[in-house]
């Protein structure tokens, strides 16, 4: 009896560490699957509609603050809005790209063009320091982050640079899985 009672315990905490760690968990697989440059492995991480809406409403609610109530009285201001709302589309068609994540959470501003690559061949000597060739240092993936939970079912990765928060990554609870479900950049 007390064997059972013991192993059942053993199981209940393992199982309730396995829910608490499992979003650190899945930043390290998008970091690592980022870092190796394996899209297929980022992909299964992320839910890239979802992260594709989030900033397609952040940046079209961006144009309508720009604008103005101009909009309802100015028919230049309404085509202008359906100009920059075809716009933001294909923004987003060239950045949500797995390489184009993976250059938001070191804190870069994606490129157009980015091209999708292999993992460079490793060096040799383990990388240690000074292992990299002039001019192809990155900054490491989520290097300046902070993380933590904002709900039972949400988990936010804030990236900074030296002095400004770059984005929020919001993970959300998939059934026992987390899944990258919004960027959210400061658009200040």
């Amino acid at each position: 009896m007390r064997k059972t009672t013991s192993l059942l315990l053993l199981l209940i905490i393992g199982v309730l560490g396995y829910g608490v760690a499992a979003p650190w968990i899945t930043v390290y697989q998008i970091r690592d699957a980022a870092d190796q440059r394996d899209s297929q492995a980022l992909a299964e991480q992320v839910e890239f509609d979802s992260v594709r809406q989030s900033l397609k409403d952040q940046l079209n609610a961006k144009v309508q603050r720009e604008l103005g109530g101009d909009i309802k009285q100015n028919p230049f201001a309404a085509l202008g809005a359906s100009l920059a709302n075809m716009m933001v589309d294909g923004l987003l068609d060239t950045y949500m790209t797995p390489a184009g994540i993976a250059r938001l959470m070191r804190g870069e501003t994606p490129a157009p063009g980015i091209p999708e690559s292999r993992p460079e061949p490793p060096t040799g000597n383990g990388g240690e320091a000074g292992s990299d060739t002039p001019g192809t240092e990155r900054k490491k993936l989520f290097a300046d982050a902070r993380m933590g939970y904002r709900s039972l079912h949400r988990f936010v990765v804030t990236v900074t640079d030296d002095r400004h928060r770059q984005a929020d990554f919001v993970l959300s609870r998939r059934g026992l899985d987390w899944k990258l479900t919004a960027i959210v950049l400061p658009l200040d």
